[in-house]
């Protein structure tokens, strides 16, 4: 097996700030098989974040890449899209978006060890000093967090905590990689790191997403078509002025101005918390958004939506206690529930459960019990407590 390299002081890595230093790197490492990165970025105020600081480690050696000052990235892209060399991160998928959504890159060949420590330990997502504290008995510095990383030069305190975050991930890629083959779960934790790999994963909302995200708000009909067209140019306005989504139009204030968009310019001028600003300068908009007809694509996916209905008490009842099968699953096999699916996404996303790790983990009986939509009643009969699905 690889070993890692043994670095530990700040000043033993290469930083690279120029194109000539980046080409260097490239040819040094060539041949790698693996390599671990960390990005550090700022995304406040803005709907583009800004990339500050690549941080790489190979069997080479630790690397600084300054994103700031190098006239391209192109050649270190190219290893990420490398299928041949293997990417170790922790919480990846953030990096990956900033790449994806900055470069257009499609990460290949994967291991992520937050997503490993869910198929380990009972806890996800775990944090990166969490987990080098488990396995290493090492306290990281974590107080350069919000530091100001677009900031040159760079303070040592700064690169310290920068290479802190690549340092440990080598020998976490070869501790869990063993354990999950022990519990042969390599393959889970491979399958699941494999969405980050997709062009799917990276695309933006479509508009039937737009349109699922309205059932439980008790809209009219009108209003929802509305509400759908409002987070879109919500949406393409934060891309076209580079700022937060709610920097152009609070969710919060979205909700209200799509249930008193029909009462008028004077009804939103009432409610205290829709801001005198955003009704002088987008209420025509708006008002225009809200009477134009319904476009036949819109109509047909507004007819693939069910109306929302308010959970019964015994669905809810249900529902817990199907979830709470699944933690009991999980909690017996010695992994994390909420890698299998959030409580909250337990109802809408079930589907997911049919296939791959899954479904292998759950099992046919246990699936099939989520998704009939049966009721389950309780009765307690003196020390035990008996289960009825019902129609």
């Amino acid at each position: 097996m690889v070993q890692p390299p043994r670095v530990s002081q700040p000043d033993a890595h290469q930083y690279i700030e120029t194109a000539e230093q980046l080409d260097q790197f490239i040819q040094d490492n060539q041949n790698i098989t693996w390599l671990g990165f960390d990005t550090e970025f700022i995304h406040e105020k803005r709907f583009y974040p800004q990339l500050c600081l690549i941080q790489v480690i190979t069997e080479l050696g630790m690397y600084i890449l300054d994103p700031l000052v190098l006239p391209k990235l192109d050649p270190f892209l190219a290893l990420i899209e490398n299928p041949e060399i293997l990417k170790i991160t922790h919480a990846g998928e953030n990096d990956y978006r900033i790449l994806n959504s900055l470069y257009g890159t499609y990460p290949q060949n994967l291991f992520d060890t937050q997503i490993a420590a869910g198929f380990l330990t009972h806890t996800y997502p775990i944090g990166f000093q969490k987990l080098v504290e488990s396995e290493f008995d090492v306290t990281l510095n974590k107080s350069f967090s919000v530091t100001d990383w677009q900031a040159r030069p760079m303070r040592p305190q700064q690169i310290t905590y920068a290479l802190n975050d690549v340092l440990y991930l080598p020998e976490l890629w070869q501790r869990m990689t063993a354990q999950l083959k022990q519990l042969d779960r390599l393959h889970w934790c491979q399958e699941e790191v494999a969405k980050f790999t997709t062009t799917e994963y990276y695309a933006g909302d479509t508009q039937l997403d737009l349109f699922k995200r309205t059932l439980n708000t008790q809209l009219t009909p009108q209003e929802r078509i509305f509400l759908v067209r409002l987070m879109d140019w919500r949406l393409e306005e934060a891309k076209r002025r580079n700022v937060t989504q709610d920097m152009v139009l609070p969710k919060k204030t979205m909700m209200m101005v799509a249930k008193g968009i029909a009462q008028g310019q004077s009804h939103l001028r009432q409610n205290r918390l829709i801001s005198d600003k955003l009704i002088q300068s987008y209420s025509k908009l708006w008002n225009q958004l809200f009477k134009t007809d319904m476009t036949d694509d819109e109509q047909a996916l507004f007819d693939q939506m069910p109306q929302w209905q308010e959970d019964t008490p015994e669905q809810v009842i249900s529902s817990e206690f199907l979830y709470l099968l699944v933690r009991d699953r999980c909690f017996k096999a010695g992994m994390a529930h909420t890698i299998v699916l959030s409580k909250s996404a337990f109802r809408n996303q079930n589907q997911s459960l049919n296939s791959g790790w899954r479904k292998e983990l759950l099992g046919d009986s246990l699936i099939g019990w989520i998704q009939s939509q049966q009721q389950v009643v309780f009765e307690v009969q003196d020390d035990c407590c008996v289960v009825k699905f019902m129609d």
